[in-house]
């Protein structure tokens, strides 16, 4: 078989990531795929034990993403996470999804490190409320779990829940 020297424009088959670093360091880093926007602190990264991680989500609209770098790269830039992650807003948009996800990625079996970040969602409005007030019962989901492919619908039940931290009431840690 003949080989070509054309090698024709293969930007379109190789996925486009851009990095910024944002800090003097170097150690902190926005990634910007077609899918996800990432945060992550290079220096810290191996403190997620990939048996033990999993996040934090909540849900957005793609067309209210004006705060969200803000949010998700503060939360890595201020310590409160090693990683983080939401749906590229311009790719919702193109494929005319209604709603993206934003992950807060952490150790499950870390204490603090979730009342830090769920401290973090509180304060930034991020945990939804029934019509009541009350804040919903969100379930922690372990990288293992999404992976399996196991989600809401096909009868997944989050072992870590809001609850099992905060009062849904009063919003209140417990």
């Amino acid at each position: 078989m003949a080989s070509s020297n054309n090698t024709g424009n293969n930007e379109e088959l190789t996925p486009s990531v851009e990095e910024t670093l944002l800090n003097e360091s170097g150690s902190i880093a926005r990634v910007k795929s077609f899918s996800w926007i990432w945060f992550i602190n290079k220096k810290r990264i191996h403190d997620i034990d990939p048996v033990q991680c999993g996040k934090w989500m909540f849900f957005f609209s793609p067309f209210k993403t004006a705060l969200m770098d803000d949010i998700v790269g503060t939360a890595v830039l201020d310590g409160v996470v090693v990683e983080a992650k939401y749906s590229n807003p311009e790719t919702l948009i193109a494929a005319g999804s209604k709603q993206g996800v934003c992950c807060f990625y952490l150790n499950g079996n870390d204490r603090e490190s979730h009342k830090r970040v769920l401290s973090y969602m509180l304060e930034n409005g991020l945990i939804r409320k029934t019509k009541t007030g009350k804040l919903y019962n969100i379930s922690f989901r372990f990288d293992t779990e999404t992976y399996a492919g196991k989600y809401k619908g096909s009868g997944f039940h989050g072992k870590i829940k809001l609850a099992d931290f905060v009062d849904l009431e009063t919003g209140e840690f417990i």
